[in-house]
């Protein structure tokens, strides 16, 4: 139950005043599912997917609600500050740059790890086509 039903002195069973009020709490809590978030009866009504006219002509008690709950100073939650956005370019740059340097390391160290088995095949591969070795190719599956 947020804070426009709590307040609400009625217990509503039409869908439209329902609506509107579980679109009050979204909207004063800050979680909007169908519209911009704004404070507004606009708003108001997209959150609550009714016609604007049924909010601001049929229910105008609710409106009125809505209004004087929107105009009321909400607690600040404790969020951080909102990080410089140059500053957070700049953090995901260097974070993308370690990154890229240690895949570059991996990099190097697989070429070098296909290099030397590389050479290993070769070399066994000479040694099985000479004659009297102990090393016996084995038959590829298909």
């Amino acid at each position: 139950m947020g804070p426009a039903t709590a307040a609400w002195p009625h217990a509503e069973t039409d869908p439209h005043r329902r609506a509107l009020l579980d679109a009050a709490d979204r909207l004063l809590a800050g979680t909007p599912v169908h519209s911009t978030g704004r404070l507004s009866i606009v708003q108001l009504a997209i959150e609550a997917e009714v016609k604007y006219w049924v909010v601001a002509q049929k229910h105008t008690d609710l409106r009125d609600h809505f209004q004087k709950l929107a105009a009321e100073p909400r607690h600040v939650t404790t969020e951080p500050d909102p990080v410089d956005g140059y500053a957070q370019l700049r953090k995901d740059h260097n974070e993308l740059r370690d990154h890229c340097q240690g895949l570059e390391q991996l990099l190097v160290l697989y070429a070098t790890a296909i290099s030397e088995l590389t050479l290993e095949n070769e070399a066994l591969r000479q040694q099985a086509a000479e004659r009297g070795t102990t090393v016996t190719p084995l038959a590829r599956r298909r």
